[in-house]
């Protein structure tokens, strides 16, 4: 076999070599331009779509007493993204914000949005970022003997109790809710998308929550009403009431950024009710009385979750006084 080789070789004119980079130049520009259009587009219905989850989960806390449960459902993977920023001096209480993205067939898989709906009056407790096609939400109210403000949950991770150990008042709650991502069974395993939760101990467990010893509630606590979560490798928090399910279904810094801001508004709701005690007829309530003395208690610093005894001593002889400083709703409730 031989092989012929051609001393002409391929000509091209300085005109063709420019139509073909103009035409690649022109391409790439094309491309460009689409994406960052697309990205421009998916900037608004971000936002867009962040505030009408904002305003839909603001509708859903409205009027809610004892809790209740939703779905939200997404046509695409969708990530939401939460930060949460302590209270400092420009903003007392804090505050919470909320970013939306969804998987994307053009350009990046998920689009960064930098854009935020950010209020100062929600407590949304969820990891710093879910992601699904469906988010579960449940809202439970908190309380320091007076009610604070409505706890939302959210998830779209599937969570498994394990029964054994678990408090019937906590079963019946969960059952209640009736959320489509939370089972209670007598054995749960993880790994498959789920996250086992276990009261008391349990190997194996993604989740442990330790019920508190009670010396450290001396006005009385119900089983697990105080005590502790610990995930994975984290360091344990603390929870009281209904802070249970906070510090189950979110991320550990989401978690404690919360409790510091409704620590922020409960003090402020306590001196609030301390300046109602000096208007009310003195026969009915002072300052130096049992209601008196743990309002100021709940005004001072520190951790909520140190002041939880002295709320419900304070629930109790509010209970009891002729003029009642705050509504009956938190009886039994704290």
């Amino acid at each position: 076999m031989s092989i012929h080789k051609s001393k002409k070789g391929f000509e091209m004119s300085f005109s063709m070599i420019f139509s073909l980079l103009a035409g690649g130049a022109i391409l790439f520009l094309a491309i460009y331009a689409t994406v960052k259009l697309v990205n421009q587009g998916q900037e608004t219905t971000y936002i867009e779509a962040a505030k009408s989850i904002d305003n839909y989960l603001g509708d859903l806390v409205t009027g809610i007493a004892d809790g209740a449960s939703t779905k939200i459902s997404f046509r695409k993977e969708t990530r939401i993204m939460f930060d949460c920023d302590y209270p400092d001096v420009n903003s007392p209480f804090g505050k919470q914000s909320i970013r939306f993205s969804e998987e994307s067939g053009i350009g990046e898989k998920w689009y960064n949005s930098t854009n935020k709906v950010t209020r100062k009056n929600k407590y949304i407790f969820a990891d710093d970022t879910e992601q699904g096609r469906k988010m579960f939400i449940f809202i439970k109210p908190f309380y320091m003997g007076f009610k604070v403000d409505d706890l939302i949950i959210m998830s779209a991770n599937n969570y498994c109790f394990v029964s054994d150990g678990m408090p019937p008042r906590i079963i019946e709650d969960l059952e209640n809710l009736q959320m489509g991502n939370v089972k209670i069974e007598d054995t749960c395993s993880s790994g498959n998308g789920n996250i086992t939760v276990c009261f008391g101990s349990g190997s194996g467990c993604d989740v442990i929550v330790q019920n508190t010893p009670s010396s450290d509630c001396p006005g009385g606590c119900d089983a697990y009403e105080v005590g502790t979560v610990q995930k994975d490798a984290d360091p344990p928090v603390k929870y009281v009431g209904n802070l249970l399910y906070g510090a189950i279904f979110s991320s550990k810094n989401i978690y404690e950024c919360n409790v510091a801001r409704l620590g922020k508004k409960t003090a402020t709701l306590a001196e609030l009710y301390y300046g109602k005690i000096n208007v009310v007829p003195s026969e009915c309530i002072s300052p130096d009385s049992e209601v008196g003395g743990d309002l100021l208690t709940l005004m001072g610093e520190g951790d909520i979750t140190n002041k939880y005894a002295t709320a419900k001593d304070m629930d109790n002889a509010n209970a009891g006084a002729t003029c009642k400083i705050y509504p009956g709703e938190s009886y039994g409730n704290v």
